[in-house]
């Protein structure tokens, strides 16, 4: 695709021209070309200046590099599953520029010196830029402004067991992590599940004798998806901390989502590949292997998260990037089993699949994918777009080529994944990472560039109501889809 041009008597003007190819924002999708220097996004327009590399993208479509919100990328403590390296090549391949890790490691990432040992054991290893997320847990709200300080792209909050098995913080704990999240400008992500409903469901199961993968969706009906949305929602307003639900699953979280907006509360709400994709029925064909906190969903749930993409109530699509051995996958007992599978490669193929089938457009899938997730972490000054001043994260896409998921192409380091086989339409040809080749046809290349990334500073802080004034202290309400 590259070719070198350039003159002996003057400098071209770009680094790198990407020629003819259909670019796609957020809104538009328009056939124009991109001028590149030092790495950033300096022109764009038709009869561009020469560069000293010349990329003709006749014919393909040039998408802002994925940015992925929801990896586990498993270090430190769990490389056995995955690591910072085979993860983010695995991300370059799959078109992803960008990924957001989660603290859910051994040892959690709780406290600022956790947090420094992390980035820089982490930072060498990187295809491409990341952003890490502290913990909201039990006891380490005293953390949270030095997390914030040492560059932490978030907090998250698990309210509902999960790998790692973190105590989940009580309610008491919860609001004093918020109002140290909204001093601290940080956004708190939420795995909302009420815990103590599931483990007395899921025990209930155990002692009837079941261990079908069936019994972790029974075990963890809506309702408890429902109730804790609710709770950290009201909190969060309370205490005027800009909250992030990942990986909403039902029918009734999205209803309830909509309820909540409609009387002021402020939330961005993320859905993940795997609920849109799969719905029960994939329990009979791969058994525990799509086991997934909160659980694959009844069809007619699929179907409601569907309709809540077209209708903007979904802000952003994700992974939930959890890859687990081969062993550990292979188990038979669903209360053995480990919850989530590997995703950061296969994002972009199956969901260009989905437009090729009309369920989205290139504009929607940039939105969801790219725009919204900058945007609501605060890296829309260089990720999510291709406007000038932009980071040159470029995804170079023949949009028409079929193609299928295949486990011996991928990166990580078990790739074991139930779309295996799956056909798709729509292939990566090529990413770049701020102007510079990362991974061409499928397969990562070059040493590891990745940067740590951190939000932008908050422009304006909402300020903390007390829980008596509650209801009058509440925001306006966002628009549907907005960045909130």
């Amino acid at each position: 695709m590259d070719s070198h041009t350039g003159s002996a008597t003057a400098s071209p003007p770009f680094d790198l021209v990407v020629r003819g190819g259909t670019v796609v924002s957020h809104d538009r999708a328009v056939r124009t070309d991109l001028g590149i220097r030092d790495g950033r996004v300096a022109a764009v327009g038709a009869g561009l200046g020469g560069g000293l590399r010349e990329l003709d993208a006749t014919g393909l479509v040039v998408l802002p590099g994925l940015v992925d919100v929801h990896v586990h990328l498993r270090e430190p403590g769990m490389t056995r599953k995955e690591d910072f390296a085979s993860g983010t090549r695995a991300a370059a391949a799959g078109g992803v520029t960008t990924v957001v890790d989660m603290p859910n490691t051994l040892p959690p990432v709780e406290t600022t010196a956790g947090f420094a040992e992390k980035l820089a054991l982490v930072t060498p290893k990187a295809h491409v830029d990341f952003g890490l997320y502290g913990m909201l847990g039990k006891t380490n709200a005293d953390e949270i402004a030095g997390l914030a300080t040492a560059g932490a792209m978030g907090l998250k909050l698990f309210m509902g067991q999960t790998t790692g098995d973190n105590p989940c913080p009580d309610d008491g704990a919860i609001f004093t992590g918020l109002r140290a999240a909204t001093a601290a400008g940080l956004v708190v992500g939420v795995h909302a599940e009420n815990d103590a409903l599931l483990r007395r469901l899921s025990a209930e199961l155990r002692a009837a004798g079941r261990t079908d993968p069936r019994a972790h969706l029974e075990g963890r009906p809506a309702v408890v998806e429902v109730e804790a949305v609710t709770r950290i929602s009201t909190l969060a307003s309370v205490a005027g901390t800009q909250l992030h639900i990942h990986h909403l699953s039902t029918a009734a979280g999205l209803d309830r989502v909509r309820l909540l907006r409609s009387l002021g509360h402020r939330v961005t709400v993320e859905v993940l590949v795997a609920h849109l994709l799969l719905d029960d029925t994939a329990y009979d064909r791969y058994g525990n292997l799509v086991k997934l906190n909160p659980p694959i969903r009844p069809a007619d749930d699929v179907a409601a998260l569907w309709r809540g993409i077209a209708a903007g109530d979904v802000d952003i699509i994700a992974t939930d990037h959890a890859p687990h051995t081969a062993e550990e996958q292979a188990e038979t007992d669903v209360w053995h089993a480990h919850g989530g599978f590997i995703g950061v490669e296969t994002m972009l193929p199956l969901l260009l699949t989905e437009v090729h089938r009309g369920r989205l457009s290139l504009p929607d899938l940039v939105r969801l994918c790219c725009h919204t997730p900058a945007r609501t972490w605060r890296l829309d000054d260089r990720k999510g777009h291709l406007g000038v001043g932009a980071d040159a994260d470029l995804v170079l896409v023949d949009p028409a080529a079929p193609g299928e998921i295949d486990p011996h192409r991928l990166h990580s380091k078990h790739p074991v994944t139930p779309y295996a086989g799956w056909p798709t339409v729509g292939a990566v040809r090529a990413t770049y990472l701020r102007g510079e080749l990362v991974a061409k046809d499928g397969q990562a290349v070059g040493a590891p560039r990745g940067r740590h990334l951190a939000p932008a500073p908050a422009t304006a802080t909402p300020a903390p109501s007390t829980p008596a004034t509650a209801t009058p202290a509440l925001a306006p309400a966002t628009p549907a889809g907005s960045m909130a």
